[in-house]
């Protein structure tokens, strides 16, 4: 689910916590039934036994500890922590586990990704009446002192300023200004204070070159201007200011806003193509983890891989209680990545109508550069299909993509890497609210993220996985 406003984020959040406070008895009696039903099925399905004897031996003593009584709320926490880490850990194991047919491994993967989605949409349920209202921190008055401090001009004045909706990652602020020496309409990329996820180009000070460096090799990235580490008159999180670009975006995360035509079809393929056609952006150095000199040179496999097994590290050092569903993904996809031939590009990482800013039919500017990695063009690529693939004709959309100078992608990379950008979401979302759940961050409209987004992802990699298992 995707919420429109901050307000009915927070009262996803509150639901989530009413939930746990007064039906935490029955949710765990719920949790623990269905997963000792699973271990065991799995155990007699399978024979880990007899294929995996160390699989087998920790699968039982899970079901032993299910089997023990929890008569208070702070066992059943405590109980519950404990084994949702060993079953994650196992879980992913079992996937990745190449002495267990292929088959078997994939039923499990699915299995859990549904056993995660019924335990969710447990812990949901309704929304709570409106009654919460967020106040803003960028007030017109804050950022006019800043610009004016700035620019050392006394002419400036902000006449509009509006922080949009969401900001899970970042917050974003639309603001206009006139005056002498600064004017126009700008964007404003503001960090949190801490991070939700830590990884990639998730702080302006990392974002920042990359789109410099997309925008100055004629990719139609945002105009960014500057890049803010210090700034008492605007204090909080580090910030980017570019230029905005004309026209609005063109769906959400999950799909476009309506049918595509040919013209933004061209548009978008073309634009995917040229951004995989750049040559290696060596002046971007050592960046990040994922964006390094030596990753320009390294297999398409390799580099993928190094790019999961980092993500998934990460979720499993930050995670307070792990997904089993997420983990067994793991397990899957990092027995599964494509050894692919061709090199490692800039990509983009989140590529869809959520940053897409159109105008007129137009691709004006492709932002949010928060996930730009190296990697394999099949990620974008794969990334394109989940956000707007049902909107526009794929066929075409490859053909264009292949004949502006993107190379042959197979349908089975392409689909690995659909699979992987769903995941890769869950693990942000996930945590996101692992963040306000431990304290992290205390923005209460957090909470709900990684809950009641994991049917949004985990149900489309369960779809794409499906006709495997038949």
């Amino acid at each position: 689910m995707v919420y429109a406003s901050d307000q009915e984020a927070i009262l996803a959040s509150l639901n989530i916590l009413e939930s746990r406070e007064t039906l935490e008895a029955d949710l765990f009696a719920n949790w623990q039934a269905r997963l000792s039903a699973q271990l065991a099925d799995m155990t007699r399905g399978f024979s880990l036994s007899q294929l995996a004897p160390d699989l087998g031996e920790d699968a039982e003593a899970l079901k032993d500890q299910l089997a023990q009584p929890v008569p208070t709320a702070v066992e059943r926490q405590a109980a519950y922590q404990d084994v949702m880490r060993r079953w994650s850990a196992l879980v992913e194991r079992i996937a990745g586990d190449p002495r267990l047919p292929a088959d078997a491994r994939l039923k499990i993967v699915f299995e859990t990704g549904q056993a995660e989605l019924k335990r969710v949409n447990e812990l949901c349920g309704d929304l709570l009446p409106p009654d919460v209202v967020d106040d803003t921190e960028v007030t017109p008055e804050r950022l006019q002192r800043y610009l004016v401090d700035r620019f050392s001009d006394e002419t400036i004045k902000v006449t509009s300023c509006r922080i949009l909706p969401g900001g899970y990652g970042k917050e974003t602020t639309m603001f206009a200004v006139e005056g002498d020496s600064f004017h126009g309409e700008f964007v404003m990329r503001r960090d949190r204070d801490e991070p939700t996820v830590d990884n990639d180009c998730h702080r302006v000070s990392r974002e920042f070159p990359v789109i410099r460096a997309a925008f100055e090799q004629g990719f139609p990235a945002p105009e960014a201007l500057w890049v803010d580490t210090s700034h008492e008159l605007l204090p909080g999180g580090d910030f980017i200011i570019m230029t905005r670009a004309p026209g609005t975006t063109g769906g959400d995360v999950h799909g476009a806003s309506g049918k595509v035509d040919r013209s933004l079809v061209e548009l978008l393929a073309n634009s995917v193509a040229e951004l995989h056609s750049l040559p290696p952006l060596h002046e971007l150095g050592a960046l990040t983890e994922a964006i390094s000199p030596e990753l320009w040179d390294l297999p398409l496999k390799e580099v993928t891989r190094r790019y999961i097994q980092s993500i998934r590290d990460l979720y499993l050092r930050e995670m307070v209680v792990p997904s089993p569903a997420v983990l067994a993904l793991y397990g899957w996809v990092l027995d599964n990545i494509p050894d692919a031939p061709g090199r490692p590009v800039l990509l983009h990482g989140d590529i869809g109508f959520h940053n897409f800013i159109v105008d007129d039919g137009k691709l004006s500017a492709v932002v949010d550069w928060e996930f730009a990695h190296i990697g394999d063009p099949a990620d974008d690529v794969g990334y394109v299909r989940n956000t707007v693939g049902r909107s526009l004709d794929w066929n075409e959309f490859m053909s264009i993509y292949r004949a502006a100078g993107g190379p042959e992608l197979s349908e089975e990379r392409i689909r690995f890497f659909q699979i992987w950008g769903h995941l890769r979401n869950l693990t942000a979302s996930q945590l996101t609210t692992n963040c306000f759940e431990t304290g992290k961050l205390s923005e209460l409209k957090l909470g709900h993220v990684g809950h009641s987004m994991m049917a949004g992802f985990l149900a489309p990699i369960i779809a794409l996985m499906e006709p495997q298992s038949a």
